[in-house]
């Protein structure tokens, strides 16, 4: 017993002292801004997004950026006929949009960054942007993004937050989520988000999202594309800015001006919840090959969370050893994690959700403990279930 306790504590520690550093990060301003307009390719893979389709598609068409300026790539993996016919038919009223079949991209890779491969391939921009087709984007949001590429810097990563109900769009007023499992995904994203943001504005980058965010075509050929890493599930956003850091020596920073920031539409279900987090974990299983660094603070994250449950069954028997090391253990985790999200919701105008955080810390304990496992399991899924359609090859 004792030695689970002494790990309990150490693992905590670890966890406590990453959160401290990504704090510290939060009441940091965001770096400078320019005005350069080069050439932009905004690149969205569609794979089982058919019903998100037109909306981002008129959200990157109605862009402030010169036209002549900005390519709108749309990549083909899986789109249903009627959706290649509309996409076509844009494209005849709009010249900066093409279509992109993903069997064009590398072979040797799977999955996702296969079609990220053939947009890229296919790309003229200087500077490539990325969303998926489940998100919205502001009008701002290709020039805001561009305005963080001043000289020396080579990737930057954006911030993005869960929509509390599906269908939304930009403009309209959006309601308190009233479903249990998009209140905890808003609020479990939005610390995630958090913590990348006060990672990288104090140096040390750590994860991105493909949801939001953009490099310089140079970065992608000196880091070999996704080469290194082909056989994992995902590997575009957070593993692929490791292997840019690494390989290519990217320079990266965090955009911080809201706009541009994206919105994406929560999970349909628990089950689809589960299922993308255990995608996203199975990547960062293999961020240690990239970023030493950045191991002991998912293993202190899992380690700590796990050792709670482990902990508290095992003070049934000896809550005279258990508790006195167990309770201050829980208190001081949800204290610094409550600080975190109070800094982190105020300047995210997310404060909304901070009344909810009670019911987040309680349910990340199991959470993150059955992720936690599940993640080595998380290579072999697909990129996106699909239920009604056929898969293709690249599943």
């Amino acid at each position: 017993m004792g030695l689970l306790l002494l790990i309990f504590q150490l693992c905590l520690a670890i966890y406590l002292l990453a959160l401290i550093w990504f704090l510290i990060g939060l009441f940091r301003s965001g770096p400078p801004r320019g005005d350069e307009r080069p050439m932009v390719s905004a690149i969205v893979a569609v794979r089982n997004g058919d019903s998100h389709l037109e909306r981002i598609l008129d959200q990157l068409c109605s862009q402030e950026y010169p036209e002549s300026k900005l390519e709108i790539i749309v990549i083909d993996d899986g789109l249903t006929n009627s959706s290649r016919v509309m996409v076509n038919e844009l494209a005849e009223r709009d010249q900066r949009l093409r279509l992109v079949d993903s069997i064009s991209g590398d072979q040797q890779l799977a999955y996702k960054k296969r079609a990220l491969d053939a947009g890229i391939r296919q790309s003229k921009g200087e500077l490539l942007l990325f969303t998926d087709v489940d998100c919205q984007v502001g009008p701002h949001w290709v020039s805001t993004m561009v305005s963080y590429f001043m000289p020396g810097v080579d990737y930057v990563i954006g911030w993005s937050q869960v929509a509390p109900q599906a269908g939304l769009r930009l403009g309209d007023e959006f309601p308190d989520a009233d479903n249990p499992v998009t209140l905890f995904e808003q609020l479990d994203f939005l610390m995630l988000m958090l913590a990348a943001r006060g990672a990288t504005l104090m140096g040390t980058p750590l994860a991105s999202t493909g949801q939001n965010q953009a490099y310089r075509r140079a970065v992608y050929d000196r880091a070999g594309g996704f080469e290194a890493l082909a056989s994992r599930l995902q590997g575009d956003d957070s593993l692929f800015l490791q292997v840019s850091r690494k390989r290519a020596r990217a320079r990266a920073v965090f955009a911080t001006h809201p706009d541009s920031w994206v919105v994406s539409d929560p999970a349909s279900s628990l089950e689809e919840l589960l299922f993308q987090r255990t995608r996203w974990a199975g990547d960062a299983v293999a961020m240690w090959r990239f970023n030493p660094a950045f191991l002991p603070i998912p293993v202190a994250t899992f380690g700590s969370n796990a050792l709670i449950i482990v902990l508290a069954l095992a003070a049934i028997v000896e809550s005279g050893v258990v508790l006195p090391v167990l309770i201050p253990g829980i208190l001081l985790k949800a204290l610094l994690e409550g600080i975190f999200l109070w800094r982190g919701a105020k300047i995210s105008s997310a404060g909304h959700l901070r009344r909810h955080f009670p019911l987040w810390f309680l349910l990340q304990i199991p959470y993150i403990t059955i992720i936690g496992l599940a993640s080595f399991w998380g290579n072999r899924l697909p990129w996106r279930r699909r239920s009604a359609t056929k898969m293709t090859e690249n599943d």
